[in-house]
């Protein structure tokens, strides 16, 4: 038995509704591990303080009241219920959606690359920065920045 398997059957363990197996396997636990041991000591103090406060008169209706907030929190659950897949079904697809339009300009930006040896050779395209580069006779360095930032 590890530590939250034996978490889960301490309140179970104290109020003795446990099968036997249950409850040696959990008494064979806390022999050995004292952190196990001091949780269950500590799971039995709070469990006979509370005991030791006796009985509570609640309020007129109290359980109705309780009945009612535990359908509207169940209501609100099983609205985001309805909504959660679809939410994540949509984020799935948009994220896909990008990355193959990612993938396919990165392909067709690549094989089209534009170059100074290109430029030079009289190779030319329908760019605004090789139409700005072509007409001018002597090239600046802000010119060659404009043509960088516009490809």
């Amino acid at each position: 038995m590890n530590h939250k398997e034996l978490q889960l059957l301490v309140s179970s363990y104290l109020d003795d509704e446990v099968s036997e197996t249950d409850k040696e396997t959990v008494l064979s636990h806390i022999k050995v591990c004292t952190e196990c041991h001091e949780f269950v000591q500590h799971a039995n103090k709070i469990r006979e303080e509370i005991r030791a406060l006796g009985e509570v008169d609640l309020p007129y209706a109290f359980a109705t009241h309780l009945a009612h907030s535990v359908e509207r929190r169940d209501e609100r659950v099983k609205e985001w219920l309805g909504v959660e897949p679809l939410a994540r079904n949509t984020f799935f697809v948009l994220a896909i959606v990008v990355l193959v339009i990612f993938m396919f300009t990165s392909s067709v930006g690549s094989s089209s690359a534009f170059t100074g040896d290109q430029l030079l050779s009289g190779y030319s395209t329908d760019t605004v920065s090789t139409r700005v580069l072509l007409q001018q006779d002597h090239l600046s360095k802000s010119d060659l920045l404009y043509a960088v930032m516009t490809k």
